[in-house]
């Protein structure tokens, strides 16, 4: 008997091995972590850079929310959905406890913007939601003003979430804006 399903097991382990390397299926490399900014496309102005960097931070202190601003060239072949949603658990956005982590991914050549959410945030990021504040980033994507339309997204965000929190950020002071 327990050679029979070690057999079975042995079959279905060969046989999901060969489905994938029929499919097509490709190895993607994910970046590693640089901080709450990780401009892998080189395409965010220092300025910008800098203000994300201190809205993210402090958006993390007081309120207990991570969030990851990722710029990519390509998705090397992946979908969108699936890069983000591996990039998002590989890094582990979000602390462990409460799992209040979001991603915010451009693929630049692809064309491509999503926002991810942690478990923690499925309520109060729903997809309308982050599809609204995407579709909000759309004017200065087209202008390559990619740190203005990034800034704009996390402003968004961090609004959202200091209100649910009860907390003023510095970061979100009106003369901050750009």
């Amino acid at each position: 008997m327990f050679l029979r399903s070690l057999a079975s097991i042995s079959l279905l382990i060969a046989l999901a091995a060969t489905l994938t390397a029929g499919s097509g299926a490709t190895r993607i490399d994910y970046p590693e972590p640089k901080g709450y900014v990780n401009d892998f496309a080189n395409v965010i102005d220092a300025q910008s850079r800098d203000r994300l960097n201190a809205l993210c931070s402090e958006l993390d202190q007081k309120t207990h929310a991570q969030v990851a601003i990722v710029t990519i060239d390509s998705l090397q072949g992946d979908l969108l959905e699936h890069y983000s949603t591996s990039l998002f658990n590989k890094w582990g956005i979000g602390h462990k406890d409460d799992n209040r982590g979001i991603l915010i991914l451009l693929a630049l050549s692809d064309r491509k913007s999503r926002i991810e959410v942690g478990r923690g945030f499925e309520t109060l990021f729903p997809n309308e939601r982050a599809a609204r504040i995407i579709a909000d980033m759309v004017p200065d994507l087209k202008q390559q003003h990619y740190g203005q339309a990034l800034l704009r997204c996390t402003r968004t965000i961090a609004t959202t979430v200091a209100e649910e929190r009860n907390v003023k950020l510095r970061e979100l002071d009106p003369s901050s804006t750009p």
